[in-house]
């Protein structure tokens, strides 16, 4: 019986192929960043060590996004409008990092601002403050770069963008750290620069692994997609002014009725004539339209002389239309 006999063949063929990986270094990019920076004349001092890092997220709470981190140990600009992370006292450091919030705050309590993210605006801007406080706990910390120029510290990645904030000015000003050194021009400050300064270009190029799309920042996002541009940050002022003036309207008709007055007589007085709709039925001609406060005192002078007129007393009066007891002057004249 024969014995059997197994033959074993082997190819020549190459092993399937995988996608070669793009590597980079972020140390590289940070070394031609602090190059590029030390050309357009501005003053750079050593890379911060990693105990001075330590010290500084440990202060104050934050950690700093990979990229950025890898050029500040690459070396520390020092010149106006960056943040001198080592020589800067705490109260600085601090100020800087609070500032963004702290523009929105005061424009928010101003009735400047109102972000459409958030919902319906509430009338009384110190409720308007608390409710877009509970977004802004939310938002993650802005850590400073240059000037009015912020990168969220969260998610701690590689790749955040860099906000421009400036009051209730928002936009984005690169979709990563490499986007910020390419569209952001450092200038020289001096009196007279010299033509080899004239020479440097004020742009670097962005690498090839630069994003292409900013990445979605829980809070800060919202704001710029907002359109926030200040004077209102998506929302117009002119309308909420409006809103909040029919509902003062609203109140007083209220008021009004409960003293004694019909319906009918509280529509008629809460109209005024706009004469310049000339050609226009009685019903257009005799529609309220206020868009501003100035038009609202006009208004309410006219509907307390019709008040006095009735008999009212000028407390009735004041009552009624929520009149200070020291503006009674006014409704004498």
């Amino acid at each position: 019986m024969a014995a059997a006999t197994t033959i074993t063949t082997t190819t020549d063929k190459p092993a399937p192929s995988t996608p070669r990986r793009v590597c980079f270094s972020f140390a590289a990019y940070a070394k031609n960043v602090i190059d590029h920076l030390k050309k357009c004349k501005i003053p750079i001092s050593d890379g911060l060590s990693e105990e001075e890092f330590s010290s500084i997220e440990s202060s104050f709470r934050f950690t700093f996004p990979p990229d950025l981190r890898s050029i500040l140990r690459e070396g520390l600009p020092v010149g106006p409008g960056f943040p001198n992370w080592r020589s800067s006292s705490p109260q600085q450091l601090e100020i800087l990092m609070k500032l963004p919030i702290m523009g929105i705050d005061k424009e928010i309590t101003r009735n400047n601002f109102w972000c459409p993210f958030w919902g319906d605006e509430p009338l009384n801007p110190k409720e308007a403050l608390t409710m877009a406080k509970r977004f802004m706990k939310k938002a993650p910390l802005l850590v400073p770069i240059y000037r009015q120029y912020y990168i969220p510290s969260l998610p701690n990645l590689a790749g955040n963008p860099v906000f421009f904030v400036q009051g209730v000015n928002f936009h984005y000003s690169g979709c990563d750290v490499a986007g910020f050194f390419q569209n952001v021009e450092f200038r020289r400050k001096s009196n007279i620069p010299r033509p080899s300064d004239l020479s440097e270009s004020s742009t670097m190029e962005a690498p090839a692994w630069a994003a292409k799309a900013a990445r979605r920042i829980e809070f800060w996002s919202d704001l710029v997609e907002s359109g926030g541009g200040g004077g209102g940050g998506g929302g117009s002022r002119r309308k909420r002014e409006a809103s909040k003036l029919n509902h003062f309207l609203e109140e007083m008709s209220r008021t009004l009725m409960r003293g004694g007055w019909r319906e009918e007589e509280v529509k008629e007085m809460m109209m005024t004539t706009n004469n310049s709709m000339d050609g226009q039925d009685d019903e257009e001609k005799h529609r309220l339209v206020l868009t501003d406060t100035g038009s609202l005192a006009k208004h309410l002078r006219l509907m307390s002389l019709t008040l006095l007129r009735a008999g009212w007393t000028i407390d009735d009066v004041a009552y009624s239309l929520g009149v200070h007891p020291h503006q009674h002057e006014a409704l004498d004249d």
